[in-house]
This record gives C-alpha cells, sequence and structure tokens, in this order.
C-alpha cells in the first residue's frame, strides 16, 4: 500500500550560513599580513621562536576556522583539533632549549 507521506525536515534553531566572498578576501590578506610580520621577525634581534610559533599558530586558526570550514561544524570537532594542537605546542616549548644543547 502507497502513502503519501511527505518527510519534513525539523526547523533547526542554528542557521549556519557560509561567509561571503569578502570574508575570504580579509582572511586571505588577514594570512598574507602575517606572512610578512614572519618574514620582519626573522631580522629582528629578538628571541624569535615564540612570536613566530604564535604567528604560525594564529595563521593556522585562521585557514583552518575560515577555509576548511571547522568555525560552521560542530564544536567537537575543534577540540578534536585543539588539544594535539596544544600538547605539541607545550613540548615544542620544553624542547626548544635542548636546541641550543646541539649546536
Amino acid at each position: 500500500m502507497a502513502t503519501n507521506e511527505t518527510h519534513v525536515q525539523p526547523e533547526t534553531s542554528e542557521r549556519h550560513t557560509m561567509p561571503s566572498e569578502g570574508t575570504y578576501f580579509a582572511i586571505f590578506l588577514a594570512l598574507a599580513i602575517l606572512t610578512l610580520t614572519e618574514l620582519a621577525v626573522t631580522y629582528i634581534p629578538i628571541v624569535k621562536i615564540p612570536l613566530l610559533l604564535g604567528l604560525a599558530m594564529t595563521k593556522a586558526w585562521l585557514v583552518i576556522q575560515f577555509y576548511m570550514h571547522l568555525r560552521y561544524d560542530s564544536r567537537i570537532f575543534t577540540w578534536a583539533f585543539l588539544i594535539p594542537v596544544a600538547i605539541a605546542t607545550i613540548i615544542t616549548i620544553f624542547i626548544q632549549p635542548l636546541a641550543n644543547f646541539v649546536r
């Protein structure tokens, strides 16, 4: 027996609107500025590693949030990414002084 049931999708309160082209262009400009900042930092006689690590993490966060659309997915995906990155960052900071002994 065939029935004429229509399947209606439930309304969700969370609407995910994708960013506009202007947003993508603004992120592109921010990434370009951060890259130029990284280049300039290599010529400044200061402690470079923590500053470069922060700039790289900022750039990675922008790419992941906007170009990989993690910003619009479930928060569990964000935490699944951030926990290993935080652990790797802590390990990198603690191992960095050991690099001076190798030279």
